[in-house]
């Protein structure tokens, strides 16, 4: 399956806080603690402390809205020096079905760091989960995201 280039709906947040900050966040693998539709996520290749996100990483997820409950991987996973990147993982909703989530991060002038959370629906039956994920909810998942990754830059765990 293709990974779609642009989500349909996304939210965008800048902030100060490193990317490389950002991405311990996602890495932990605790998205349920920024996504309140994510029910639990977990992969078989995680160790405690969590390992580095990968391509092909599996995850077992279950969310709430859209209902999802089962495996999936990481469709793209790419981090460059600057700590910009996405990660992106597709939900098979039904056979006719899917849900591309993305989290992008991109450093932008005057150094802050723009945190985009989007989604996606694909195939011939999207219109029965389009609207289960609204743009007010992925601005909430972000702006989570980097309250937890600021309080990691102040506990001076962060990178």
């Amino acid at each position: 399956m293709m990974t779609p280039l642009r989500p349909t709906l996304k939210a965008t947040v800048r902030t100060r806080v490193k990317p490389s900050v950002i991405w311990e966040v996602y890495s932990s693998l605790n998205w349920d603690t920024f996504n309140s539709n994510i029910t639990s996520v977990s992969s078989s290749t995680t160790k405690s402390p969590p390992t580095k996100l990968s391509l092909g990483m599996p995850l077992s997820i279950v969310t709430s809205k859209p209902q999802f409950n089962g495996t999936t991987f990481l469709e793209a996973c790419f981090k460059d020096q600057d700590s910009n990147g996405v990660i992106t993982y597709t939900l098979n909703l039904n056979p006719l079905a899917t849900m591309t989530q993305t989290y992008k991060l991109e450093t932008v002038k005057g150094g802050e760091t723009e945190v985009t959370h989007g989604v996606r629906y694909d195939g011939m039956l999207k219109r029965m989960y389009e609207g289960s994920v609204e743009e007010r909810e992925l601005g909430d998942e972000v702006k989570e995201i980097i309250r937890q990754a600021e309080e990691l830059e102040k506990e001076g765990k962060g990178a």
